[in-house]
């Protein structure tokens, strides 16, 4: 095996620029990258930032499964200092649809009440790649004893790899294995309920697609 020591690059067409290669190795996951001096140098790739960050809340509280959930959602905007990074997610008739696309971290945190023996709740995020056919993506259970009035809580995670805006779109639902689930929602009204005191729904964009 032949070994090509160069210590410059230079491209065939006369007055090309020519450019000096660093005397290094570099390391693990590295690229050349030019100081537009005709030095190549050691670079490391740009880190992706988040673009966008949303979250949801349900509004009122909802009894009875619901799937999906159709209405009773808005931005959360409260309390003090609450932000929203990059453009927001939109929905109709509960279908989310993203700002642009990208790899995105879903969580839907569904907060239950009841007022009897329920065995088992679940709150569901539900995907679709043709703006048609929806499918479960993440589901996440609860489990309450007989008990007025309990809470408990559950928490589904997904990433979507959303290639086109019109058709990967997201929904949410939830039922009970038996008997009738509230799922507890609130204004964003201070005087109406906290963040703690609503279901919500999390969306952040992580990186390009």
């Amino acid at each position: 095996m032949s070994t090509l020591k160069v210590n410059k690059l230079q491209k065939t067409v006369s007055g090309a620029a020519t450019f000096t290669l660093p005397t290094d190795d570099g390391t693990a996951g590295q690229y050349l990258k030019t100081d537009g001096s005709g030095n190549l140098t050691w670079g490391t790739p740009p880190g992706q930032k988040i673009t966008h960050a949303s979250q949801w809340v349900l509004t009122s509280t909802q009894s009875g499964e619901k799937n999906p959930i159709t209405s009773d959602l808005e931005e959360q905007g409260s309390p003090v200092g609450f932000g929203i990074l990059g453009s927001s997610m939109t929905q109709v008739g509960g279908v989310f649809t993203f700002p642009s696309t990208g790899y995105w971290l879903i969580k839907f945190h569904a907060l239950y009440t009841n007022s009897g023996r329920i065995a088992r709740m679940n709150g569901t995020i539900q995907t679709t790649t043709n703006d048609s056919t929806y499918v479960d993506a993440a589901v996440a259970y609860a489990f309450t004893v007989s008990s007025p009035a309990q809470r408990t809580s559950s928490c589904s995670e997904y990433i979507f790899d959303v290639t086109d805006t019109s058709t990967h779109k997201v929904r949410f639902s939830f039922g009970a294995a038996s008997g009738t689930p509230d799922l507890l929602g609130a204004s964003n009204d201070s005087s109406s309920g906290t963040a703690w005191d609503r279901s919500s729904m999390t969306f952040i964009r992580l990186a390009d697609t």
